[in-house]
């Protein structure tokens, strides 16, 4: 289904309606547009190193040398040396010593037999030290320190308690470790994962926010307990002294953050909830952005690019631990570097021509244009905002806010005024903007054809629940992609009512329905606000009362990426992730007269999204509650008494003005290039192999995007006109299709 028309939802003015715009095509090709994260710190966020299949199976095989090295360094006896057996006498005892010396010349032996076939003698599993000579906590702490010193890259060590409560000290051969760990069938490590193929009955007693970590049986430091060979051991818990959450940058290749997160959580197997990030980025794009993941260790992450169904769209780099989660909105901005294409030539925007940005950019009409939206645009919500789908997100919100429950639940699943309205999103859906391509050739005809699928699923599923009201049969037919309509049928199925089947969405989607209520309206009066009172901040107005606060709207996710599809088999290890980020709001204040007025920007000025804890401009109070009464049959105390999500309502900048603009004319003899914009990858590649032009790689290689790839997309064709590229550094939740609305002065309606 198309975006809604800006008109409907409130996009109608500009900031400089008087300059001229000009047309042109706007991510013809995915590989136009890139977009790169600014974290909180003002860095700009690149792969700094290529991790690759070939040098990861390098390093692997590199650490096992070094293993059998030390190994074979003590020789077939293990005769310690002076130094170490030192150490070990004084941490063990001399008793406990020479027991550690012969369960590992025990193992050898055993090593050796089953390499000559012989089926001789078994070592043993493991070796337990006498507490005797091991007596206390500080003791015992000792000895685990010496004997991993020593031999850490082969033996592993744990304290265990015995029936009496003696408690001994416990070594086994890590490799031996590895193969007791492989889950058995009926095992505690196989039923007690999430979401598999059998449908997670196992778990389904334990759905919902008390039952998280049932089926594990944890000890409080989060370590697991696994019966085995050895008895009841430890997996290994995480270090005391490393932080909790592992930072790396992810680079992505034309599919969306939630995706790229799905395929690498189920890679790892982990579940995607212990995975979080500052906002979600372009699914057609190249983009960098900043991924955080609770207690996972880097070594493997960098082990998973060894997966078989590691996503070759995606590469990962600068891998780092710290202390805090990462949270939506915990950014500077984005850099956006842009290709426009099929640009008239009256536009002058040839390189031959004689407007180029050195050269008096006020004299053409694409100079003008560049200089008049670095002064700024109107901050709209741009139309992704409010969905794809035939039922737009702010409809779903006003009933959510207006405690509609059955409506919102039939909205979502398309149900309503007597049809089975197609929900399934376009191939395009996720596009962040709809200004004029060309690209409807550009998808693989099977991938067409599982979507047409999708669609017709998706189809008739509801209409077998508007028929027959049988929600188990409409769950029973429809495509496992479509989570949200699952959700809610399933919660039908089990006979839950309305509201109840609302809360068992992940709160971020109904956040977010909620929310875009809130946009629907704060655009509204966004446009009534320029016609009434003009481009220039005037009386009334609001601004932050302290000039380094800094707004936060949550705009940094699209209802599309909420919920992803988890696939692994892993509990969720960290409850508090889900959790809603609660921000306090800045205080604002009202410009009190023609002095403060003209002292300020109309960048300055900011609009509240109706809530609880928000504070209306004077001259807007009445134009809020009128716009809400009419566009969506809500009194704007209605935001405050939303039962399922709580609105307490934020600030938004009225105007943004972009930071480091600068574009420049594509000469004639590049523009048929699919890589105009160099991606990191081929940076990366150029640095490493200097003589070799990047885009020769294979066209599967990420960042080597070449003739063949996606179903022809990168085909070379002739330009049709003329070609520019330009970037610029937005701040979070702007976007930039109403930047480029502005520049254009066209509509990014679907046409």
């Amino acid at each position: 289904m198309p975006h809604a028309l800006e008109e409907e939802v409130g996009i109608t003015e500009y900031l400089s309606p008087e300059v001229q715009g000009f047309s042109g095509n706007f991510k013809e090709r995915w590989q136009d547009f890139h977009v790169y994260e600014v974290d909180q710190g003002g860095v700009e966020l690149h792969l700094s190193e290529l991790i690759t299949p070939g040098a990861v199976a390098a390093e692997l095989k590199k650490n096992a040398e070094e293993r059998r090295e030390a190994r074979s360094a003590l020789g077939a006896s293990f005769t310690f040396e002076p130094d170490a057996a030192a150490e070990l006498d004084a941490a063990l005892g001399q008793g406990n010593a020479q027991e550690l010396q012969s369960f590992l010349q025990k193992q050898t032996v055993a090593e050796a037999s089953s390499d000559a076939g012989e089926g001789a003698a078994e070592a043993p599993a493991f070796v337990d030290f006498s507490s005797a000579e091991i007596d206390g906590k500080e003791a015992r702490k000792k000895a685990h320190a010496a004997i991993l010193k020593h031999f850490g890259s082969f033996l592993n060590t744990e304290t265990v308690e015995l029936p009496e409560g003696a408690r001994m000290l416990r070594i086994w051969m890590r490799e031996a470790e590895r193969k007791a760990k492989a889950p058995t069938p009926g095992s505690q490590a196989q039923t007690s994962g999430g979401k598999g193929k059998g449908k997670g009955k196992a778990k389904s007693k334990a759905k919902g926010k008390g039952g998280k970590g049932k089926g594990k049986d944890k000890q409080q430091d989060g370590q697991e307990k696994v019966e085995s060979a050895f008895g009841t051991l430890r997996r290994e818990g995480w270090p005391k002294d490393r932080p909790d959450y592992l930072y790396f940058r992810l680079y992505k290749e034309n599919c969306n953050t939630g995706e790229a997160v799905s395929s690498i959580a189920r890679c790892v197997g982990r579940s995607v909830k212990q995975f979080s990030f500052a906002g979600t980025k372009d699914k057609r794009a190249v983009t960098v952005q900043a991924i955080c993941a609770h207690r996972l260790p880097a070594d493997q992450l960098r082990r998973t690019v060894l997966h078989r169904l590691w996503d070759k769209r995606l590469r990962i780099s600068d891998l780092e631990y710290r202390g805090e989660r990462l949270r939506l909105g915990q950014l500077r901005g984005n850099r956006f570097k842009v290709v426009l294409r099929n640009i008239p030539p009256q536009a002058d925007t040839d390189a031959s021509a004689a407007c180029v940005p050195e050269d008096g950019p006020e004299h053409c009409t694409l100079g003008q244009a560049f200089s008049a939206v670095k002064g700024g645009f109107l901050n709209y919500f741009g139309l992704q905002r409010f969905g794809t789908r035939e039922v737009k997100t702010h409809q779903v919100g006003a009933a959510i806010i207006a405690g509609k429950w059955e409506e919102a639940v039939n909205l979502i699943l398309g149900v309503y005024e007597g049809k089975a309205k197609r929900a399934a999103q376009e191939s395009g859906g996720d596009r962040p903007s709809k200004l004029r391509r060309t690209d409807a050739g550009c998808v693989d005809a099977g991938q067409e054809a599982t979507h047409g699928k999708v669609q017709q699923s998706t189809t008739d599923a509801l209409t077998i629940f508007l028929e027959t009201g049988d929600a188990q049969k409409a769950l029973d037919v429809m495509p496992r992609s479509q989570h949200l309509e699952r959700c809610l049928l399933g919660a039908r199925a089990r006979g839950l009512p309305f509201a109840e089947a609302l809360r068992q969405l992940p709160h971020q989607a109904v956040s977010l329905y909620a929310h875009a209520a809130q946009s629907f309206i704060w655009n509204s009066v966004l446009s009534r606000r320029i016609r009434e009172f003009g481009r220039h901040p005037v009386v009334g107005d609001l601004v932050f009362a302290s000039p380094n606060a800094e707004a936060f709207d949550g705009d940094t996710c699209e209802i599309s990426d909420v919920m992803v599809k988890d696939s692994s088999n892993a509990p969720d290890e960290d409850a508090d992730l889900s959790e809603e980020d609660v921000r306090k709001l800045p205080a604002v204040r009202a410009l009190q007269n023609e002095e403060e007025a003209a002292a300020v920007t109309l960048a300055d000025v900011v609009l509240p999204l109706p809530g609880s804890e928000v504070v209306f401009p004077s001259n807007l109070t009445g134009v809020y509650e009128e716009l809400s009464q009419r566009l969506l049959g809500l009194s704007i105390s209605d935001f405050s008494n939303c039962s399922i999500v709580q609105l307490s309502g934020s600030y938004r900048a009225l105007a943004v003005s972009p930071k480091d603009l600068t574009w420049r004319a594509v000469p004639s003899e590049s523009r048929s290039s699919s890589s105009v914009l160099q991606t990191d990858v081929a940076l990366l590649l150029a640095e490493r192999e200097p003589q070799q032009v990047p885009q020769r790689h294979h066209a599967g290689d990420p960042g080597q995007s070449g003739e063949g790839a996606e179903g022809g997309e990168n085909e070379h064709h002739a330009e049709r006109g003329n070609v520019l590229a330009f970037d610029c550094v937005l701040p979070p939740s702007a976007y930039l299709t109403m930047l480029l609305r502005e520049l254009m002065k066209s509509s990014t309606s679907h046409q």
